[in-house]
């Protein structure tokens, strides 16, 4: 059932509370202040995306169009949090279209807030949590889909690469914070019903493998394409990208969790 601007308004403020990171701005953002807003997030030739790419290209020293757009997919893909962190912590699923969200990011080009211009949105009602989730799931394939036209309009990189970018960010997020404690294999039945279809999503969802160490049991991915990262400069392989051997990424999944769970425990006060 459709949820009124109040409550969509009043769990983005509970969020907030939660999780400062989760912050999202109610109403459209003046168009001064360094936001990528509605409509232009769907337009790569022209306007403030344009001169974000750019400036991405700047900082990770290429001029290789399909490495910026590959780039910028991973950045726009974790936006997906304002989608599915109302969706796993309250049952609740905000419009999130394009036109409806704007983005604003670092002078490091990564992501710094988010805004949604009107606070409408889905909450659980008689179709029950499917149907909940298949709203997640058309919002961010919908967005999605614009995206992917709007970087291969640009680049000419491959609109399955986009998806692979951003449904790296999905699964991620739905990892995390659907999962409390060191165990997160409790997410792998929501990974599974939400990736279940005939689609892009669905073709280039990510691997999901499992890795444990001492008391925690942590959920990894192979992502479906590669964010290009190691072609630039001061690049290289990151564990989740496919041309990883499956041996090579186990081993830096464990030692990263080995790094996590063994970092020793630093004390407060005046040194």
């Amino acid at each position: 059932m459709n949820a009124s601007q109040s409550s969509i308004a009043e769990v983005f403020a509970a969020l907030r509370g939660i999780n400062p990171s989760w912050d999202v701005q109610i109403g459209r953002p003046g168009s001064d202040d360094g936001w990528v807003a509605g409509g232009q997030l769907a337009n790569a030739s022209s306007g403030p995306l344009h001169e974000l790419l750019v400036r991405i290209g700047a900082r990770v020293k290429t001029t290789d169009r399909r490495t910026i757009a590959a780039l910028y997919a991973l950045r726009f893909g974790w936006a997906s949090a304002m989608a599915i962190a109302p969706y796993v912590t309250f049952n609740c699923v905000p419009d999130v279209s394009i036109e409806n969200i704007s983005l604003k990011f670092k002078a490091s080009t990564f992501l710094e807030r988010m805004a949604i211009h009107e606070p409408r949105g889905a909450i659980l009602g008689a179709g029950g949590r499917d149907m909940l989730r298949r709203e997640l799931r058309r919002q961010l394939t919908a967005q999605a889909t614009q995206v992917a036209d709007a970087l291969y309009q640009w680049s000419g990189f491959a609109h399955r690469g986009t998806w692979g970018m951003l449904t790296s960010s999905w699964a991620a997020h739905l990892t995390t914070l659907s999962t409390q404690g060191p165990d997160q294999r409790d997410a792998l039945p929501e990974l599974r019903e939400f990736f279940e279809g005939h689609d892009l999503a669905a073709a280039m969802q990510p691997r999901l493998h499992t890795v444990s160490y001492r008391h925690a049991t942590h959920v990894y991915q192979r992502r479906a394409s590669c964010c290009r990262f190691y072609l630039v400069p001061q690049g290289e392989l990151c564990a989740s990208c496919p041309l990883v051997s499956q041996t090579d990424r186990l081993a830096r999944n464990l030692e990263w969790m080995q790094r996590q769970i063994d970092a020793p425990v630093t004390s407060g006060g005046h040194g």
